[in-house]
């Protein structure tokens, strides 16, 4: 029989309180129950779980199984605290929240039963202000959340967001010490025939304009003057707008010069409404190494290492030297190869950054990188170089820019381990070196709250690049791409993160002759793999290579990884992704995550095959000459599941996808059908 041991809180009972005894006060707060399940009644409003939530009473749940739920008892009124603090702050001013009763269930611990008596609810009936001048109602209006219709809190503290958004208000407009208190009368709400409400009103005092009288620098020992001076955007003489503050500040620590920055007004004087600034550095070393080891299914071992100086006889220059380099071991034409047999891929890198030319705003940008990159698939090692000199400035505070100049130059050779037939054709085929010259411009939009761990925010990115014609070099071509990035927490946990991506490319002048040809190899669009459409093989989507000889041309003159079934690449692109990001409850705690994602994409050669009729959610991989068959130019449908494991170097994925809309590819020399399931092993968001 389940035993009741402590009975409703209403009820009293006479006795005899004894002093405690020493051992008594050593174990209260060391006493520990076992926990069945939390019981909750009289909740109209608020549903169960969402209560539960608040709590610090976790119930048994299959995601731990191995863990026994236990609870304090003399913790329990806290935990009554923050219902009534939860309802209180919603409108509920007169809720009440008690213990009815707690029950010993045997072998499985106590059940808490808890009630609530929600009682009627407080709505805000009207908000005025008084004193608010220079500034408008109505602008003041705009940055508060507790307006009318919204439940009117109990407690004044709970204003304290929408105060501070107005403080913060008078402070951008140079007000630096305004103040701003509330009160709040409380009357039946004789209209509605029940509940109650409230109006609220602000007496706002702007108190004194400030203007900067002077500015100090502290903390930078090893970093002159000048470099901190060129980067603030307040001035003495200057109005004290505040968010020109917050944005030196983010300037600053932009720099890589500092690991924190504070500026803070000192001495003001209310009568004459100046202040001093005093900014305040905490410099980081200026040199820095990183090191990393990796390990994948292609790349077997990886190996990264980086030198670089953030600040170069102290003018605030920066230069890096970095180098990525991997043993990998693939299939070879489709033949496998062991261990011993893989190559070395390697990518070095070293970039120059001045990152204010003559104090502008302007960078000078210089990168100078080496590769090399096998291609099992196609019997073919690609080496490359190039350089990329350009400027990059900030237009705004979330807004950056980027314009440079691209020379790529690539020259393949044959396998070590590819069949003497192929070598034969690569000796005819006579591949010689390519290059590309570019003019390109990218521009970035960053509303991101966490540049690697987005939880909310968007990030737009957009990308211009012309080719060839007066710069010269192999091809002539204009290539653009935008893509839209969204984050955003859900209710149930976790994030939401939506990506849209589309892209176009289009010859001209000397290349126009080629039509969709005329776009080189190397400079089309992909899609299929772990970073664009999980439920198919790398690069594999669009139009496909049929002609040998085609085949063998593409797979020597360009430097892009070639899949099992080669895809001849896309002019046009378009791209669409939706992932729940989502904690597992039982595994948090070793960093373990997991994604459930649906996502669909291709590309196409031009733009008349972009078909409404593409776009259907399901097809058969049946005969291509069937038309209710998946035919190559439709848009590709997928699902699939993920688990993440969290890394200071950022989230090592592992995905399985399923896509939907399977296709056959039918030639003479082949017969093959797209997979039903495709793993990934990456590091890193795919988006």
């Amino acid at each position: 029989m389940p035993t009741v041991f402590f009975t409703a809180l209403g009820r009293r009972e006479s006795r005899v309180r004894k002093p405690a005894s020493a051992d008594e006060e050593l174990d209260y707060g060391l006493e520990e129950h076992r926990l069945s399940q939390v019981v909750l009644r009289g909740n109209a409003t608020y549903g169960e779980g969402e209560l539960k939530r608040l709590l610090r009473l976790q119930e048994p749940n299959w995601t731990r199984p191995l863990d026994v739920p236990t609870y304090k008892p003399h913790l329990v009124e806290t935990q009554l605290r923050i219902l009534r603090g939860f309802y209180r702050n919603r409108g509920f001013h007169q809720v009440a929240v008690q213990l009815d009763s707690i029950v010993t269930v045997p072998e499985r611990g106590d059940v808490i039963h808890i009630s609530v008596a929600e009682g009627p609810r407080t709505r805000i009936r009207r908000v005025t202000f008084s004193g608010l001048e220079p500034l408008s109602e109505e602008r003041l209006r705009g940055v508060m959340a507790l307006l009318e219709g919204a439940p009117a809190p109990a407690d004044l503290n709970a204003f304290g967001g929408d105060i501070y958004a107005v403080r913060d208000l008078y402070r951008d407009a140079t007000y630096l010490r305004a103040s701003v208190v509330p009160t709040m009368t409380v009357d039946p709400d004789t209209a509605a025939g029940g509940g109650f409400v409230a109006d609220l009103h602000y007496a706002v005092a702007p108190g004194t304009s400030f203007k900067v009288r002077s500015i100090r620098l502290e903390g930078n020992r090893q970093t002159r003057d000048g470099l901190l001076t060129r980067e603030l955007l307040i001035r003495p003489g200057d109005p004290l707008h505040w968010r020109r503050v917050e944005d030196t500040r983010r300037q600053l620590l932009a720099t890589s010069l500092f690991r924190d920055v504070a500026i803070v007004p000192v001495e003001a004087d209310t009568l004459t409404g100046e202040t001093d600034l005093v900014v305040r550095v905490i410099e980081r070393k200026p040199a820095y190494y990183e090191l990393g080891v990796g390990v994948g299914s292609l790349e077997r071992i990886r190996v990264l290492a980086a030198w670089g100086h953030h600040n170069l006889w102290g003018t605030g220059r920066r230069f890096q030297v970095r180098g990525r380099g991997s043993w990998n071991v693939e299939d070879v034409v489709g033949n496998p190869i062991s261990f011993n047999q893989g190559q070395v891929n390697y990518r070095g890198d070293i970039t120059y950054v001045n990152p204010r030319v003559w104090d502008s705003r302007y960078s000078f940008d210089v990168t100078l990188y080496v590769q090399r990159e096998t291609r099992g698939e196609s019997g073919l090692n690609m080496d490359s170089h190039g350089l990329d000199v350009g400027t990059t400035w900030r237009i705004g505070r979330r807004i950056t820019n980027t314009v440079f100049a691209g020379l790529k130059i690539t020259d393949p050779e044959a396998h070590p381990w590819a069949p003497d037939s192929l070598r034969a054709r690569f000796d005819a085929l006579g591949a010689e070196i390519t290059q590309t010259r570019s003019l390109n411009d990218a521009i970035y939009i960053d509303r991101r709250d966490d540049l690697f761990r987005p939880t909310r925010g968007s990030y737009v990115i957009g990308n211009l690049k012309v080719a060839g014609g007066p710069l010269g070099g192999d091809y002539s071509f204009v290539k653009w791409s935008a893509a839209l990035h969204n984050y955003r927490t859900t209710p149930l946990g976790g994030v939401f993160a939506l990506r849209l991506m589309a892209g176009g490319a289009r010859p001209y002048g000397a290349s126009l002759d080629l039509g969709a040809e005329g776009v080189p190899y190397d400079d089309r669009f992909f899609a299929g793999g772990a970073s664009t459409v999980r439920g198919y093989r790398h690069n594999s989507l669009g139009p496909q290579v049929t002609d040998p000889d085609e085949l063998d041309y593409l797979n020597y003159t360009s430097d892009v990884l070639l899949p099992d079934n080669p895809a001849r690449g896309g002019n046009y692109l378009l791209l669409s992704n939706v992932e729940w990001r989502f904690p597992l409850p039982a595994l948090r705690r070793l960093g373990l995550s997991s994604v459930l994602f649906f996502e669909g994409g291709n590309v196409w050669a031009e733009l008349r095959e972009l078909r409404m009729r593409g776009f259907r959610p399901w097809s058969a991989p049946g005969d291509p000459t069937d038309p209710e068959a998946t035919k190559v130019w439709d848009y590709r449908w997928a699902w699939g599941t993920g688990l993440r494991l969290d890394t200071p170097f950022g989230p090592v994925r592992v995905d399985v996808g399923f896509p939907t809309k399977r296709a056959r590819y039918k030639n003479l020399d082949k017969d093959v059908v797209d997979p039903g399931v495709i793993w990934h092993f990456s590091l890193g968001y795919p988006f």
